[in-house]
């Protein structure tokens, strides 16, 4: 992904209003990131050391989604290293 479309996903969530619900421990946060991934049929598995995507990993076009999905979750979930 290149620097301009990741500056332009995070200017969009900027707009987005995200209210930290709880605070989640890191392996708890890349669970959470691969199941919302495998929704988009994004083949992603979480574990203790991070979120393992398939035998591609993930296409370019996806990597945006998967920045987003990154950044959202760690916002709602109170993980500031996601972000």
């Amino acid at each position: 992904m290149t620097e301009s479309i990741r500056s332009e996903v995070e200017r969009t969530l900027a707009a987005v209003p995200v209210r930290a619900s709880r605070r989640m421990t890191s392996t708890e946060y890349q669970f959470r990131v691969a199941e919302i991934t495998r929704l988009f049929d994004i083949d992603a598995v979480g574990s203790e050391t991070g979120v393992v995507y398939g035998d591609k990993g993930v296409e370019l076009e996806d990597q945006p989604l998967v920045h987003a999905i990154r950044v959202l979750v760690g916002r709602r979930f109170d993980i500031p290293e996601a972000i």
